[in-house]
């Protein structure tokens, strides 16, 4: 899948190095919008560290650990997800997103992962889907929550982003749970 079309101005394409300087320029616009959650956010400082990612994340997918894609609205980027950490030994992945401010609210992301999570399904060796989100981060667990994840557990003080410290929820999905 280079590039799929969900309907409604959604596209979602996989992440490449071509995509560097329109992702650096959405993180740099949103940088106080994402920093609260995201840590990533204050060491992302120019287009070739963004590109470096974009070429990790590929070698990850060919590695069969990964699948990093953007996310379109109306042909504009707005977001990426992933499917990161593929342990096909215990059959587990994570799923985590973000989202441009001006994106939030409209159900964009929650389409996306829905997709991702079928992808994953289908073409990966994982049996059990997580998402972890900060407790307070509401517009993040909305999502797996609308999706039919189970909340499994609240770990205490376990996500750091700058100066902030977060309680984590962790979501999971199992494979049997989606298809059935």
């Amino acid at each position: 899948m280079l590039r799929e079309d969900l309907g409604a101005g959604l596209e979602l394409a996989l992440a490449v190095p071509q995509h560097a300087e329109a992702l650096f320029e959405l993180i740099d616009a949103g940088r106080e919008h994402l920093r609260r959650w995201l840590p990533f956010v204050d060491t992302t400082r120019d287009v070739d560290h963004t590109r470096a990612f974009l070429k990790d994340q590929l070698r990850e997918l060919a590695e069969g650990r990964a699948l990093t894609l953007v996310l379109f609205h109306h042909g504009r980027a707005v977001g990426v997800l992933g499917l990161n950490r593929v342990d096909a030994v215990n059959r587990v992945a994570s799923v985590g997103y973000w989202l441009a401010e001006d994106a939030t609210g409209q159900g964009l992301m929650t389409r996306a992962v829905r997709r991702l999570v079928e992808l994953a399904f289908a073409h990966f060796p994982v049996d059990r889907i997580e998402i972890h989100c900060a407790v307070d981060n509401r517009a993040s667990c909305a999502i797996p929550e609308r999706l039919g994840f189970t909340r499994e557990a609240v770990l205490r003080r376990a996500l750091r982003a700058h100066e902030f410290v977060d309680d984590r929820v962790v979501w999971g999905l199992l494979r049997e749970e989606w298809e059935g």
